[in-house]
């Protein structure tokens, strides 16, 4: 009687095998199913491996070699003390004053920041990472023909940078162009050299896109 009982047990306790073999032969039905209804383009299936195979052999540059590598380069054309390079969270970020990037109240790029750019741009390929482009100004309100706003003004330099930089061969879609106006100051805008260092161009690498 004992023995009996316990093979009941041993029955019941086995139950779930059962369904869960049920279970599993279901959904290995549907997967079937799935891959059946479905259409391989062996054409897609190649690009796709060769873009994972191109995106593997990107070198992966830190940001603190980017950092490195830009305050080498501002060292050489003697900019260090005009150019600040900062590193934190959100990455690595050159602060690039207006009056440098760009005659007065323009969005005309500079040769003088084009030929700091064009340097630039070797280490901006090999990156991988998204690149942020920001304009500032001080608070003077910008009354012209061309720019009706600090905001107008601020975005066009931003985009006038990118514009170039894409022209010297770096990837469009690195970029994010971006005009912040006076509403991101550094300094207090209570001196004319406080206004001047609010009046600049960030350039950051960064570490999320």
């Amino acid at each position: 009687m004992i023995n009996a009982q316990n093979k009941n047990r041993d029955t019941d306790s086995n139950d779930w095998l059962t369904t869960y073999a049920d279970m599993a032969t279901l959904l290995m039905t549907f997967f079937v199913l799935l891959f059946s209804m479905s259409t391989l383009d062996p054409v897609k299936i190649n690009n796709m491996l060769n873009g994972m195979a191109d995106e593997n052999a990107k070198p992966q540059v830190s940001l603190t070699t980017v950092k490195n590598e830009v305050k080498k380069l501002l060292k050489e054309e003697k900019l260090e003390d005009m150019i600040e390079v900062t590193k934190n969270a959100r990455g690595v970020t050159m602060k690039i004053p207006g009056d440098f990037a760009f005659p007065s109240g323009t969005a005309n790029v500079s040769g003088e920041i084009k030929a700091l750019l064009i340097k630039m741009v070797p280490t901006m390929k090999k990156a991988t990472y998204a690149i942020a482009v920001e304009g500032h100004t001080d608070n003077i309100p910008m009354r012209s023909a061309i720019f009706k706003s600090n905001w107008e003004l601020s975005a066009s330099r931003a985009s006038a940078v990118v514009r170039y930089l894409i022209s010297e061969g770096v990837d469009a879609r690195k970029f994010r162009a971006i005009g912040f106006g006076d509403t991101q100051p550094k300094f207090p805008n209570d001196t004319r050299a406080n206004q001047a260092k609010n009046r600049r161009v960030d350039i950051t690498f960064l570490t999320v896109g």
